[in-house]
C-alpha cells in the first residue's frame, strides 16, 4: 500500500473541486440565461402598456386644455354683493 503525497493526489483533489464550483456556477448562469428573455419581454409589454396609457392621457389633457381655451372669459364678479 503506497502513500500518496499531495502531488499525487492532491492536485486531482483541487482540479476536481475547482470543477465543482465551476459546474455550480454553470448551472445558476444557465438558470438565469433561461429565465432572463421572459423577465425582459415582461418589462418590454409594461412599458409598451405604459406608453400607450401616457399617450392616451396627453391627448385627453390636450382636449381639456383646447375647451378651456376656447371657453368665454366671464368678468369677475365680486364675491358681495355691493350695499
Amino acid at each position: 500500500m503506497q502513500h500518496q503525497t499531495f502531488l499525487n493526489g492532491g492536485i486531482m483533489e483541487i482540479f476536481g473541486g475547482f470543477m465543482m464550483m465551476m459546474s455550480i456556477i454553470g448551472f445558476f448562469l444557465v438558470v438565469i440565461w433561461f429565465i432572463l428573455p421572459f423577465v425582459i419581454f415582461n418589462i418590454k409589454g409594461r412599458v409598451d402598456r405604459s406608453a400607450a396609457m401616457l399617450e392616451e392621457m396627453d391627448q385627453r389633457l390636450k382636449h381639456i386644455e383646447r375647451l378651456l381655451q376656447e371657453r368665454e372669459v366671464e368678468e369677475p364678479r365680486p364675491l358681495d354683493p355691493p350695499l
